[in-house]
């Protein structure tokens, strides 16, 4: 109980026109901006590209042994402009692990927003990837992409390369 000679204190007073003017409609949206806030600006470990596997064969279905595939990735956000080289082993397989990046939303709007503001509105945000088999006297006849029958994300890409014709 309040002595009756003193006065309330001033914070006191605040917190009494505070506690009428908050109500939970208040407490809720600032608890729902904090962890929107929260998870906008933590970093976590994003998935940029999935794993690919390779198989690189001649038009009778066998295997070119020793060819090299090409990855060439370009994130525009994170990383830049990365390129791998693996070699075909003599079955003609050749594998991509995942990439993956430590990075948050809020890292990648403002990025998104910087090469917009640098190059233009049609600036793009994501990632490409190009993978291309630079073997001599052999050109690309068909490609055909299948996903894996794994559980994490990822594809099988079949590449059929043939001799030039002359």
């Amino acid at each position: 109980m309040r002595h009756p000679l003193r006065a309330p204190s001033p914070f006191a007073r605040n917190l009494h026109v505070l506690s009428k003017v908050m109500t939970w409609k208040h407490l809720l949206a600032g608890i729902i901006g904090f962890t929107f806030g929260f998870w906008f600006c933590m970093p976590r470990q994003t998935q940029l590209l999935p794993r690919y596997e390779v198989l690189v064969t001649d038009s009778e279905g066998q295997g070119i042994a020793a060819a090299p595939v090409i990855q060439r990735r370009q994130d525009f956000a994170v990383t830049g402009l990365t390129t791998t080289i693996a070699t075909a082993d003599t079955y003609g397989r050749a594998a991509f692990p995942a990439i993956a990046a430590r990075t948050s939303p809020l890292l990648r709007a403002i990025l998104c927003t910087r090469l917009m503001a640098q190059n233009g509105i049609h600036t793009p945000c994501g990632y490409s990837h190009q993978i291309t088999v630079d073997f001599p006297n052999r050109t690309e006849s068909n490609r055909t992409y299948d996903p894996l029958p794994l559980k994490a994300r990822g594809g099988l890409i079949h590449i059929t390369m043939n001799p030039p014709r002359p």
